[in-house]
């Protein structure tokens, strides 16, 4: 049998950026956990472990009772989710619109990045929280640096490079060091080069390592 989604015991907290920085949950034995906001009565907050919390409009109108996600933090700001979720209750609810019409979802851009650790082993990893992620990394190793970032694309991402490099790949997400993936990231990152520009010079690389 499915587990009931859990909610805080006191179930309703005034959000903030703050309280959504800092906010911690046990997750063992929780499917998801949520809490309301007392500000905006039909806007709820999904919790994340990794900090991406989601917001939700709580939609009840006679025997039905929904919650969709429609926006996530910190991409969304608070006041931003509060506004939207009274615009959609307005909707819903006031002018009658069609409940699965009215969600926007703001996800966030998931990002390709290339660090360089003291050996000049090349980290390709990504992430929807790029900056933190970076941070993250800077503050756990010693000599990490950034090279470049850039959003990924269908053509060029984490997977895509991983599987062009595999040859210099030297453990988990780390590469050696080499022209190849250094022209990439002056291509890819530096000078901008369009997608399909990018996509065949991993093409020529591929033949040139094997």
């Amino acid at each position: 049998m499915a587990k009931k989604r859990s909610s805080s015991k006191d179930k309703s907290v005034k959000l903030s950026e703050e309280f959504l920085i800092s906010w911690k949950v046990n997750m063992a034995g929780r499917r998801s956990f949520y809490v309301r906001d007392t500000e905006v009565r039909c806007l709820l907050a999904n919790y994340s472990r990794k900090g991406k919390h989601s917001f939700a409009y709580d939609y009840r109108k006679d025997k039905v009772h929904k919650t969709r996600v429609f926006g996530y933090f910190p991409h969304m700001t608070v006041e931003e989710a509060r506004i939207r979720a009274t615009e959609i209750h307005k909707e819903c609810i006031e002018g009658g619109k069609n409940y699965d019409d009215l969600f926007e979802i703001h996800r966030l851009p998931r990002y390709v990045y290339f660090m360089m650790n003291s050996k000049g082993e090349i980290k390709i990893g990504r992430s929807t929280d790029v900056w933190n992620r970076i941070q993250g990394l800077v503050c756990e190793q010693t000599n990490m640096y950034l090279l470049g970032l850039r959003e990924e694309t269908k053509r060029v991402n984490e997977t895509a490079l991983h599987y062009l490099y595999r040859a210099y790949r030297v453990n988990g997400e780390f590469f050696e060091g080499n022209a190849h993936i250094l022209e990439l990231i002056s291509r890819f990152c530096t000078y901008r080069d369009t997608d399909l520009e990018v996509a065949r010079l991993m093409g020529q690389q591929e033949n040139e390592i094997y």
